[in-house]
């Protein structure tokens, strides 16, 4: 095992399925540096260089979605948690995931506050077919929190199952 790989959690065929399907989008926010985006427009050119390249309804990021799906419902994949607010890493930063760790989280509601000091890009999906449901008040899709930010994460409308990225994996929790 190659030393990059040692920052993954145990590989399984289901876990290497979704970092492969997920490589093209390492490189690709890597490559767009979010730790450097504080300006809404920079912010804003990140959302729609992403959804450009990986169109939310197209295959290549639906395809990602049936893998988180289908990770959720048969527990490999946000396998902590409450039932309110399932989480899970899938890999810590390393050279492999391009510096960013992946995370997944099935959720409605609330959950902890935290900040993100080099920013946060995430892709949210519906849980169940539940159109309606936002993720910080936004609808499915690329959603990017810029570094420095701070939010309680939140989802309204249904549940939703959420992948996000974070730079060198820098996340301060904020336990009230």
């Amino acid at each position: 095992m190659s030393d990059s790989q040692t920052q993954t959690r145990a590989t399984t065929p289901q876990t290497a399925r979704l970092l492969e399907l997920l490589e093209p989008v390492l490189a690709r926010i890597s490559a767009l540096d979010p730790a450097s985006r504080h300006d809404p427009d920079a912010i804003r050119e990140l959302e729609t260089t992403l959804e450009a390249e990986f169109p939310w309804a197209g295959d290549y990021v639906q395809a990602i979605n049936d893998e988180l799906a289908r990770g959720v419902g048969e527990g490999w994949l946000a396998e902590r948690g409450e039932p309110q607010a399932r989480f899970g890493r899938v890999s810590k930063a390393c050279p492999a995931t391009h510096d960013l760790s992946i995370d997944v989280v099935s959720m409605v509601g609330a959950a902890v506050e935290h900040s993100h000091p080099q920013g946060e890009v995430t892709v949210g999906f519906p849980a169940d077919d539940e159109q309606s449901c936002h993720f910080e008040g936004r609808p499915p899709g690329w959603v990017f929190l810029p570094p420095g930010s701070r939010h309680v994460p939140t989802v309204t409308g249904g549940r939703m199952n959420l992948v996000y990225f974070l730079p060198q994996g820098a996340v301060e929790w904020h336990f009230g």
